[in-house]
């Protein structure tokens, strides 16, 4: 396995999906406009790592923005207004606490759409990402995402 250190590069990564490989256990597949590749921590531990990569907290971020959408879970993270992730859930969780849910760049996406009564994702790379949640699940995540962003922007930009 390639040094995941020299590989990851915050600022490029398109999504980050969970992944469980045999004899490792829980793992994040990374994913760029290039490339994807197997990274060995959980995709709770990405997530913290991409934060504190941009100085951002996890916490008021759910908080701050959580609280202008509504919403108390699965609150969009923004890191500026060309960088926006939400949650999508990718995959039947094995265990109890076992991540369920990948985080995808609001901007990579080309289009959504339903396969197998379930929402799918095409993104701008041609990759395609089956999803566990409705069509109207997925398009409610991208509109916080779009209201998130205009938050930013009112926020920063005065």
């Amino acid at each position: 396995m390639k040094n995941v250190k020299n590989l990851l590069k915050y600022n490029k990564i398109d999504a980050m999906l969970p992944i469980y490989v045999n004899d490792v256990g829980n793992c994040t597949e990374i994913i760029t406009t290039e490339s994807a590749f197997i990274n060995t921590t959980t995709i709770d531990t990405c997530i913290k790592n991409l934060a504190d990569f941009y100085n951002i907290s996890l916490y008021h971020n759910r908080l701050n923005y959580g609280s202008e959408l509504g919403i108390t879970n699965k609150v969009p993270i923004v890191v500026n207004d060309e960088l926006i992730y939400i949650y999508i859930n990718v995959r039947e969780p094995l265990f109890s606490h076992d991540a369920a849910y990948g985080y995808i760049d609001v901007n990579t996406i080309k289009d959504i759409y339903e396969k197998n009564k379930t929402a799918a994702i095409l993104m701008k790379s041609e990759r395609e990402i089956q999803t566990r949640q409705s069509l109207s699940s997925l398009k409610r995540m991208m509109l916080y995402a779009r209201i998130a962003k205009d938050i930013y922007k009112e926020r920063n930009y005065k």
